[in-house]
């Protein structure tokens, strides 16, 4: 079972490299110029070229952010940065490890962070997990405000695979700290990801009987002599 290292090393690079990306998508961009011709730059104009360079930077931010065993430090930053408004002002929170329907993680992570709502953090967790923190959703409402999302995001990827499993935990109600909170929703993640369970097949309708067959009804005669009758 997909799991999320415990107490992760943090790393820098990747967001030294995000607070430098205008800087470095120049100098992309100007080697890109130096080394075309003026034919290359006509057929191939500078805007398009941008954009292939752009992809190409958030691509290894992205891999940066979740290679190896610093993958899920941020998501203990974001963890320790809502148990600190938690403590400060009360805001409860909800957790939940989203395992990717169809083996795509980079892609689920995508789906996930499109179809959250504003407030929500989307981060990846490692080992093919991504991670949803949900401000302000308790306990009682986790469940159906997971489902929603988790089912937004399989049908932006075509619906692809079963519906992901998820592993929910929620502050203060099962925890207030970091460690504890990936945990719990480690622990009901795996919970999950048995063989499910054969549904038992509905019983068919037990026959009726036939019903009996009704009488003739017997016509009354009314006799032409009633004397002689």
């Amino acid at each position: 079972m997909a799991s999320v290292p415990h107490n992760p090393r943090p790393s820098d690079v990747s967001s030294a490299l995000a607070r430098r990306r205008d800087a470095v998508l120049r100098r992309w961009l100007g080697m890109e110029v130096e080394r075309s011709s003026v034919v290359d730059l006509a057929e191939r104009p500078l805007s398009a070229r941008l954009r292939e360079l752009e992809e190409l930077f958030d691509a290894a931010v992205h891999e940066l952010e979740g290679g190896g065993a610093d993958a899920p430090a941020r998501l203990y930053d974001e963890l320790a940065e809502a148990v600190e408004r938690h403590q400060g002002i009360g805001v409860p929170f909800t957790l939940a490890l989203l395992a990717a329907p169809n083996g795509d993680a980079s892609g689920w992570l995508r789906a996930l962070s499109e179809a959250a709502e504003e407030g929500t953090h989307v981060v990846d967790a490692g080992d093919g997990l991504a991670a949803a923190i949900l401000p302000g959703v308790k306990a009682a409402e986790s469940d159906a405000a997971v489902d929603r999302l988790r089912a937004l995001a399989w049908s932006a990827t075509g619906c692809h695979g079963r519906l992901p499993r998820a592993g929910l935990a929620s502050c203060p109600d099962d925890g207030c700290s970091p460690e504890t909170l990936v945990g719990v929703a480690q622990e009901r993640l795996g919970r999950t990801s048995g063989p499910e369970r054969p549904r038992e097949p509905i019983p068919p309708a037990p026959a009726r009987a036939p019903a009996p067959a009704p009488e003739p009804s017997r016509a009354s005669v009314t006799p032409l002599y009633p004397e002689y009758s």
